[in-house]
């Protein structure tokens, strides 16, 4: 007894081949996104939080706070820990931090980015960084207050970008490999296409 499915139509066996195809490419794209996000929530503190599985040292790109903290101290701690703050700059890292946010049910705050107009008030990623190359931005966000020069990422999965007060506090994540986090969002996009 032959394992082979028989078609009777070359259409009929390119369909299947097809849909064999894609649903393989899903099955990378949850392996990926799976190895991507095993991270662990924890507070500056070291407190655990959100239940989520592992340790920090487990976690191997991103640091998502607990502890609510101005802009200026979030940038401090990623920085002091050899990261930076999470910047959403370009498609793919976008989708790969929703993916992220929705798998590990980090939504319902908003958190500090990377993004800032600290400088002749052009939006930026980091300090000095390069401008903004794409845009994820809520409706009527930025909304023209001045004083709001950093870059909040929204409470819902869709991660929609507001300006906020520098002075602010609120949660924030921190990438942990910047370098790390682009490969593995490019692959999930080379995988699907």
């Amino acid at each position: 007894m032959s394992n082979e499915i028989s078609f009777k139509s070359n259409s009929a066996k390119q369909t299947f081949k097809k849909m064999k195809q894609f649903s393989g490419k899903l099955v990378l794209l949850f392996v990926a996104l799976l190895g991507v996000s095993q991270a662990t929530a924890i507070s500056v503190d070291n407190e655990f939080s959100f239940g989520w599985p592992g340790s920090l040292s487990d976690n191997t790109d991103y640091y998502v706070s607990s502890k609510e903290v101005s802009w200026f101290e979030a940038n401090y701690y990623c920085y002091s820990q050899g990261w930076e703050l999470v910047a959403p700059e370009n498609f793919d890292v976008q989708t790969l931090l929703k993916g992220f946010r929705q798998l590990y049910e980090v939504t319902g705050t908003a958190y500090w980015s990377a993004g800032n107009r600290l400088y002749n008030n052009n939006w930026v990623w980091g300090l000095g960084g390069e401008s903004f190359a794409t845009s994820n931005w809520a409706t009527n966000e930025p909304n023209g207050n001045y004083s709001e020069k950093c870059l909040l990422i929204g409470q819902t999965v869709q991660s929609l970008w507001a300006d906020a007060d520098c002075a602010a506090k609120n949660k924030f994540i921190c990438q942990k490999t910047k370098a790390k986090v682009a490969k593995a969002a490019k692959k999930c996009k080379d995988s699907l296409f």
